[in-house]
């Protein structure tokens, strides 16, 4: 007990000097003549000169803590607003892409419809039916645009099909792939005759070729004009492979289709001429 009221004595002891030199000082400081500290005030400075520099010390390091706290949320506040900034420039360069290759794409197709002899309507695809029979889109034209059943659709790259429906606002066109399409062809180079047939899955099949015409793998493949519906000279694909079996009279050949009918955006429908 006795240690205990010893050691609070020493305590208030030092509080007491420590306060005593803190009002010396602050009395010295404000005198304009700046007089120095006697003897006393000497020896108390002198002795409590350790403590005051630790506790500098002890303040410099907290207001460091506490700059580099607050430096820490203001580098977390300024990262969180650089990262919403990069999302949305991402954002938009996306966009702007997505509407340059739009507008290329718009271009080829009016440039096209410029080139053609016939009257069109550009058409949008607004839906997809693909199974592993049949193979359909929707476009965005209809009867009040002049579309008319049969009516061929085509891209600058080359034929895709015709419609087989007709509402007042929208299409269904069936794609030259579809195992129901039979299209009259020529060989361009031979101007050999032939049916270019769907396959499905994007595929074409040349036949009731005569076993005496001359194709070749790369051979250019239009539309002969035969059978009233598609025009005469619209190129349908290439030819990727001759298939001639021993003893039949005719050949046959896999096509590549030109268009790319599993891309398909925007494309051309033919009208019937006023």
């Amino acid at each position: 007990m006795g240690e205990l009221l010893l050691a609070r004595r020493r305590i208030a002891i030092f509080l007491v000097l420590f306060l005593f030199v803190l009002v010396l000082l602050s009395s010295q400081t404000r005198t304009a003549d700046r007089r120095q500290v006697g003897p006393v005030g000497t020896a108390l400075l002198t002795a409590l000169m350790p403590l005051q520099a630790g506790m500098f010390r002890v303040a410099d390091a907290a207001s460091g803590v506490w700059d580099t706290f607050a430096e820490i949320g203001r580098l977390r506040v300024e990262n969180a607003r650089l990262r919403t900034q990069v999302e949305n420039l991402n954002r938009e360069v996306a966009e702007l892409r997505e509407q340059a290759s739009s507008a290329e794409r718009l271009e080829r197709l009016l440039e096209f419809r410029r080139q053609l002899s016939y009257q069109a309507t550009a058409a949008r695809v607004i839906g997809r039916d693909a199974s592993r029979w049949f193979t359909t889109l929707v476009v965005d034209r209809g009867s009040r645009d002049g579309v008319r059943r049969n009516a061929p659709v085509v891209t600058p790259e080359g034929v895709v099909g015709r419609v087989i429906e007709v509402t007042p606002m929208a299409s269904r066109v069936l794609l030259i792939s579809d195992s129901r399409s039979a299209v009259g062809v020529l060989i361009q180079q031979s101007r050999d005759a032939g049916v270019v047939e769907g396959l499905g899955g994007g595929r074409l099949h040349l036949k009731y070729l005569s076993r005496a015409a001359r194709i070749n793998e790369g051979d250019l493949v239009v539309t002969s004009g035969l059978g009233g519906v598609f025009p005469r000279g619209l190129v349908v694909g290439r030819i990727a492979n001759v298939i001639r079996e021993e003893g039949e009279l005719l050949q046959e050949a896999e096509v590549e289709p030109a268009a790319q009918l599993d891309r398909l955006e925007e494309m051309l429908i033919l009208l019937p001429r006023q």
